[in-house]
C-alpha cells in the first residue's frame, strides 16, 4: 500500500506512483519471495510486457511513474506468477530458436533448453533438400525452428492433441512455413498411416515424453501444474514413448536418415541400448549445463 500524508481536512491524497525502476524493484523482490528461480529476468519481462515497451524505452526513463492502467497490469502479472504460472503464459509467447510462438494452456511450453535439440540437427550434414518428422510437436517449436533455417525442408508435426495440432499450424502461420508443414493426429505407438507425405523421413527428432511417472510430483509447479501431463509422463521406467519410437523407427526414418532425440540426463545408456540395432554411430551430446541430454545418430542402411 503506497504511503500519504493527512491533509487540514482529514483526507488523505493519492501517493504517487512507482517510477518503472520502482516497480521494477517490487517486483524482483516479490518473485525472489515466492521461490522464482530467475527473478531479475522475469520481473523485466514482465514489466515491459505490463508496459507494452522494450528494454530500449524502459532505460530511456526508468523514472518515469506508472500510469493507472499499468499498475494494474503489472499487479495482475504478479499475482499469477507468484502462484508460479509459468512465464511463457502469462506473456502468451515465447521465442524459440528464430522463431516466435504463441503458447496457450494445455498444450507443452517450448523451453531454451530444447534449442539444443535443434542445433544437433542444424550441425548434421544435411542435404538442401528434405522431409522431417517432430514427433511430440506441441506449440510446433521444433518443426519450425528447422523450417525456418532449411528453407528447402518439409515437415511433419506429430501430436496426440488436437489442440497441440491446431496451435503448432498456427504458429507456422505465424513464422511464414505454413506452406511447408502438415499436421499428423498420432502417438508414439502409432503405425505410419497410409500418404503420409515424406514418409519415410529424412530426419526424425523429438522431445518426447521421458519423466518417470513416480518422479512428476517433484516437478517444479510450472511444470507440474501446467503442463499437459501426458507430455510429461515416460512411464514406470520413463522410456515408454522413446521405447514405442524405437520399435517402429524403420517405419519412419529412412535409410542413412538422421535422428536426434532429448532424454532425460540419467537415461543416455538406456537409450542408446533401445537404438543400437537401428542406429550407427549414435552418441550424446550435452545440453548447456553439461548434462547428457540429446542422443544422435544415422539409421542403419543405403539409401536407395
Amino acid at each position: 500500500m503506497r504511503a500519504g500524508v493527512t491533509l487540514g481536512d482529514g483526507s488523505t491524497p493519492a501517493a504517487a506512483p512507482p517510477t518503472r525502476a520502482q516497480a521494477l524493484d517490487a517486483l524482483r523482490e516479490r518473485l525472489t519471495q515466492a521461490g522464482v528461480a530467475s527473478p531479475e529476468v522475469e520481473a523485466e519481462w514482465l514489466l515491459l510486457h505490463a508496459l507494452g515497451i522494450g528494454r530500449g524505452a524502459y532505460w530511456s526513463e526508468p523514472s518515469a511513474p506508472l500510469r493507472a492502467e499499468e499498475e494494474a497490469a503489472l499487479e495482475a502479472f504478479a499475482v499469477r506468477r507468484e502462484g508460479r504460472e509459468p512465464l511463457q503464459l502469462i506473456l502468451g509467447e515465447v521465442p524459440f530458436h528464430g522463431a516466435s510462438l504463441a503458447v496457450e494452456p494445455g498444450v507443452f511450453l517450448p523451453r531454451p533448453e530444447t534449442e539444443v535439440l535443434v542445433e544437433a540437427v542444424l550441425a548434421a550434414r544435411l542435404p538442401e533438400r528434405g522431409s522431417l518428422l517432430d514427433w511430440g510437436t506441441g506449440t510446433g517449436a521444433i518443426a519450425i525452428a528447422l523450417l525456418k533455417a532449411l528453407p528447402g525442408w518439409t515437415a511433419v508435426a506429430a501430436d496426440r492433441s488436437g489442440a497441440a495440432l491446431d496451435l503448432a499450424l498456427r504458429n507456422a502461420a505465424r513464422n511464414g512455413v505454413q506452406d511447408r508443414i502438415q499436421a499428423l493426429r498420432a502417438d508414439f505407438s502409432s503405425p505410419a498411416p497410409p500418404r503420409v507425405p515424406g514418409t519415410p523421413f529424412d530426419v526424425v527428432v523429438s522431445n518426447p515424453p521421458y519423466v518417470r511417472r513416480r518422479d512428476i510430483p517433484e516437478l517444479m509447479p510450472e511444470v507440474r501444474d501446467h503442463d499437459p501431463p501426458e507430455a510429461l509422463d515416460g512411464g514406470e521406467d520413463g522410456l515408454d514413448a522413446l521405447r514405442h519410437l524405437a520399435q517402429g523407427l524403420g517405419t519412419w526414418l529412412a535409410p542413412g536418415g538422421f535422428l536426434a532425440l532429448e532424454i532425460g540426463a540419467d537415461q543416455a545408456d538406456s537409450v542408446l541400448g533401445l537404438y543400437r540395432a537401428s542406429i550407427q554411430d549414435a552418441r550424446v551430446l550435452p545440453d548447456r549445463a553439461g548434462l547428457p541430454r540429446i542422443v544422435i545418430g544415422t539409421m542403419r542402411g543405403q539409401r536407395p
